[in-house]
């Protein structure tokens, strides 16, 4: 157990660890793992140095997990590198890593050395060798058609690992020419085409020895491919580890404070190095977006975090390039937040894009919508209750037009039992009304008030309270997840960062919730005192 004395801060109502130095840095190998926010993250779903992140994935699986991070911290141990120069970036550095950039760029136009040319003429002899390339001309095209539909026909063959030894279903067979899901019916019969047919001949379908005895015949070709010999090897590791120096130096603390920690995500001087633009619509500013790449599998997660997320699609008018992404809504209202709704989204790049919404995970994001939302209820089920009764009124006189009554008598009628209906319907307003205003009759100022404020709490504490409870459970960490991280805690946030995820325009909701109180109160008010002064004439 690490004896190191942490320091802390707390922020998405959790304590995290702070980095305030070099030395909290150096022993992060000692901290228990499950203090740390992240676990793993897929490196396509973040906005930072794509070049760092591809250095710092030492296994090339497209993830950053723990040990890996872990490992970038024992290279700058090995290399020497004060770990508290992290928190203090040098333009000095800057310049360095772009001239070795640049170095690194020019290697490829430097003349091999003669060892290398000999090794490399090696290669190219041993690859045009039967024993490697065992399909001659064709195997290069055979080997590329497998490397494109390797990952899913690997996973349709291997069965999970509590399946039995001895299975009741039929061996699985993969069909060549039918019944294939249209999103790969060309990968495959390109695979099919180029690869099957020089390797097993003319089959229909594919089982799991014969795809076994495809990648074994292509197996020393990708092998000595794999081999390749590097040019001016030397030169380019050690340019390569100069690189990943200065890289580090650069970006690691920013990188920790996103994965760590997330200091980054809770700071109201910097993003998250998820977060890629401000998405403006309904004014409203939303910065809490993320990359998407399928809608129907995020959102089913999504829904986990008790968020209102919209799923947009957006259309870079310049280039006619559509990506999609999702922007979680944390203040205001969702009644006007709906599928087809435009708005426009800037990305940190200073790209704009013309946004649609596709989709929208519905749910609670203020106490103001909570505490209209049982009366909104109210409104809306008189409503349907008026238009319900219209409507059955208004058919039966329908009806008697419909079986002939042509005649300005039977017209009459029809239209009569409509305008009684309409009378009947507003009757019946006046008569609620009434009842109301019956209640009140003879209370005093005081009672009235006493009265009127219990109404009012009675219908909308409740729902008010149930969303405060709900809104203190919404995490950014379920989106996350759905778009791969691996998060370790809750990230939740609270009413007051939820205002500046959302930006609205400013005591917008403030004004209206105020305005409509003050409107009902003088509503009742106004009916209670005339009816008063009514019955005293």
């Amino acid at each position: 157990m690490s004896t190191y004395k942490w320091s802390w801060f707390r922020a998405g109502r959790i304590a995290q660890i702070a980095l305030k130095n070099g030395d909290d840095i150096a022993n992060l190998a000692s901290l228990d793992k499950k203090y740390f926010m992240a676990m793993s993250l897929p490196i396509k779903s973040v906005r930072y140095d794509r070049r760092m992140l591809e250095l710092m994935d030492t296994d090339k699986d497209g993830r950053i997990r723990i040990s890996e991070v872990l490992s970038a911290i024992e290279f700058l141990k090995a290399k020497g590198v004060d770990l508290n120069t992290l928190f203090k970036p040098s333009k000095d550095d800057e310049a360095a890593l772009a001239e070795v950039v640049k170095k690194e760029s020019d290697l490829a136009g430097l003349e091999p050395s003669e060892a290398d040319k000999k090794a490399m003429a090696d290669w190219i002899e041993k690859g045009a060798s039967p024993e490697v390339a065992t399909l001659g001309e064709k195997t290069a095209d055979a080997a590329a058609a497998l490397c494109a539909v390797e990952g899913l026909i690997d996973t349709f063959f291997v069965p999970a690992a509590d399946m039995p030894l001895v299975m009741e279903e039929p061996d699985k067979v993969l069909p060549l020419d039918n019944r294939l899901n249209p999103a790969h019916r060309e990968k495959i019969f390109a695979f099919r085409d180029k690869c099957v047919k020089e390797i097993l001949g003319d089959v229909e379908s594919l089982d799991f020895l014969s795809w076994g005895r495809v990648k074994a015949a292509l197996a020393p070709y990708r092998a000595h491919q794999a081999a390749k010999p590097v040019m001016n090897a030397e030169m380019k590791r050690a340019l390569e580890d100069e690189e990943r120096v200065l890289r580090y130096k650069l970006r690691l603390l920013e990188f920790l404070e996103n994965f760590v920690n997330m200091k980054r995500l809770y700071s109201r001087e910097a993003l998250a190095m998820f977060q890629i633009g401000t998405l403006r619509i309904d004014a409203r500013e939303m910065v809490l977006s993320f990359d998407v790449e399928s809608e129907a599998a995020h959102s089913a997660l999504a829904v986990k975090s008790n968020c209102c997320v919209l799923y947009l699609k957006l259309t870079n008018m310049a280039t006619k390039a559509t990506r999609s992404i999702c922007s979680v809504v944390t203040k205001g209202t969702v009644s006007r937040l709906y599928v087809g709704r435009n708005g426009v989204f800037h990305d940190l790049d200073g790209n704009e894009w013309e946004a649609v919404v596709t989709r929208v995970v519905e749910s609670q994001v203020s106490l103001a919508e909570a505490f209209w939302l049982p009366w909104k209820k109210v409104a809306d089920g008189i409503s349907s209750m008026v238009k319900k009764f219209l409507g059955e009124k208004q058919a039966v006189g329908q009806k008697t037009i419909d079986k002939g009554s042509k005649n300005a008598e039977s017209g009459g009628a029809a239209m009569a039992s409509s305008v009684a209906a309409i009378g009947i319907a507003v009757g019946m307003i006046g008569a609620a009304a009434a009842s109301i205003a019956a209640v009140f009759t003879g209370m005093s100022p005081k009672n009235f008030a006493i009265s009127l404020a219990a109404l009012i709490l009675v219908v909308s504490l409740p729902s008010v309270i149930l969303t405060w409870f709900k809104l203190r459970r919404r995490d950014i960490g379920a989106i996350l997840n759905a778009s791969g991280w691996a998060v370790n805690r809750p990230m939740a946030f609270s009413i007051k960062r939820a205002s500046e995820f959302t930006r609205c325009l400013p005591c917008k909701g403030c004004f209206w919730f105020w305005l409509k109180t003050i409107f009902i109160v003088a509503l009742v008010a106004g009916a209670y005192f005339g009816w008063n002064y009514y019955k005293s004439i």
